[in-house]
């Protein structure tokens, strides 16, 4: 492959990987602003679940693991 073609295809997992920490980032200020703690509720057949309390961690948690991924592609020596 061509050094165009290289760079195509860094400058798209760039895209990628940035544009997977900002859904994880959106998904974290998105709860926060419209679904506070109390506002919206999952009625299952034993309890209520609040959803407030089940997106705020895992869109820390995805907004982490994606963060890791993107420095491991970053930090990687054989990029260049």
């Amino acid at each position: 492959m061509d050094a165009l073609g290289e760079k195509i295809i860094q400058a798209d997992a760039l895209l990628w990987h940035i544009s997977n920490v900002g859904v994880g980032i959106a998904v974290f200020v998105a709860t926060l602003l419209y679904s506070p703690p109390g506002t919206n509720s999952l009625d299952l057949i034993v309890t209520r679940l609040d959803l407030f309390y089940l997106l705020i961690p895992l869109s820390l948690v995805y907004t982490c693991w994606t963060t890791i991924d993107f420095w491991k592609w970053y930090s990687d020596t054989d990029r260049q």
